[in-house]
């Protein structure tokens, strides 16, 4: 089995989220896709929801997407959400299975800074979502290193169990968390950029107001 996931403070989740990644879970043919919000993100100052209303959210959102599922493993952790820890415990979990680490193209530029980043690929592959007609630049050394761990067909990453980078074309989505919260502040329109159940789910428990 291919497991594809996709971290982040989905604070909220929304739907560029959603889509962006069962856009990237199509290309490369992966069976479950698992929605992992962060508890302590290293590179971020801590979010409007708690960790538990953020992955109630994330569990609801999940039912809307097919053979998609919400995991709490880090919110569970006493650590910071270290992706490389993550992936070593999640191969012990799932010893026989393909794992792939979905992000954004922005936070590859700066996977140099991750925790033990050189070991990012060891059991895992890593597929970067490109926003269309992209001209982002990486750094002179991490080019480098992808020119040795890159693959240009997604088919690639089922003949290996880790250690590739695929770079996907993905739509662009013009959606934020940080412009849903505002939105929700000042009363403009909002509901329709997350699923429905997460919008109940704001509503009900009063966030980010």
């Amino acid at each position: 089995m291919m497991r594809a996931i996709l971290g982040g403070t989905f604070d909220p989740i929304h739907w560029g989220h959603l889509r962006s990644a069962t856009n990237v879970c199509e290309q490369i043919h992966s069976d479950h896709l698992i929605l992992l919000p962060s508890a302590q993100p290293p590179h971020r100052s801590y979010p409007g929801a708690t960790a538990e209303q953020r992955f109630a959210m994330a569990t609801l959102a999940a039912t809307e997407i097919p053979s998609c599922s919400a995991d709490n493993w880090e919110l569970l952790q006493s650590r910071k959400s270290y992706t490389q820890l993550t992936l070593e415990q999640f191969h012990q979990r799932w010893p026989t299975d393909t794992l792939v680490f979905i992000l954004g193209e922005d936070a590859f530029a700066g996977l140099q800074s991750w925790h033990n980043w050189e070991h990012l690929l060891d059991h895992a592959h890593f597929v970067v979502m490109r926003r269309p007609h992209s001209h982002n630049v990486f750094s002179e050394s991490l080019q480098r290193w992808l020119n040795k761990v890159q693959v240009k067909q997604p088919e690639s990453l089922h003949q290996r169990a880790s250690g590739c980078v695929y770079l996907a074309e993905t739509p662009a989505f013009d959606i934020s968390a940080t412009a849903i919260r505002n939105a929700i502040q000042i009363d403009q329109p909002w509901q329709h950029l997350v699923p429905s159940s997460v919008a109940n789910y704001i509503q009900t428990h009063q966030l980010y107001r």
